[in-house]
């Protein structure tokens, strides 16, 4: 009988307690109900961000192989042009003239200009300076 008379005694205690401290508990009850609604969304979360990491790996590829590809025309244009000096001084040097400086600083200066069309290029250059490009 001592027993029960001790467990009602401290049940009225614990009801004091929690009458006196209801905040304290409702703070506890909110802060598990947010952790077990949460726990169930970690997985959608977790699935986002491995396709954000999965899209930013495929993005970084895209613009190195960008990059790759910018650096080998840019290559391919130097050689082109180095080409192209060496054709017109063989042509000058064959014909006793030499390339002046003038010539050569108009050459590159149209080149420059008109990069981006060869075609275009290709048409000023033979009015200019009088040769054909061929491939």
């Amino acid at each position: 009988m001592m027993t029960w008379l001790t467990l009602v005694l401290y049940s009225k205690k614990i009801w004091v307690w929690c009458k006196h401290h209801w905040k304290i508990l409702a703070l506890a009850l909110w802060t598990l109900v947010v952790f077990l609604i949460a726990r169930k969304n970690v997985r959608a979360y977790k699935k986002v961000l491995d396709t954000t990491v999965e899209n930013y790996k495929k993005e970084v590829e895209v613009l190195e192989n960008s990059h790759k590809e910018e650096i080998r025309k840019r290559d391919e244009a130097i050689k082109k042009h180095n080409d192209d000096i060496k054709k017109l001084e063989e042509r000058y040097a064959g014909d006793k003239q030499e390339l002046d400086v003038k010539k050569r600083s108009r050459y590159l200066e149209l080149v420059k200009m008109y990069d981006t069309d060869p075609e275009n290029i290709n048409k000023i250059l033979q009015e200019e300076f009088g040769f054909r490009y061929e491939e």
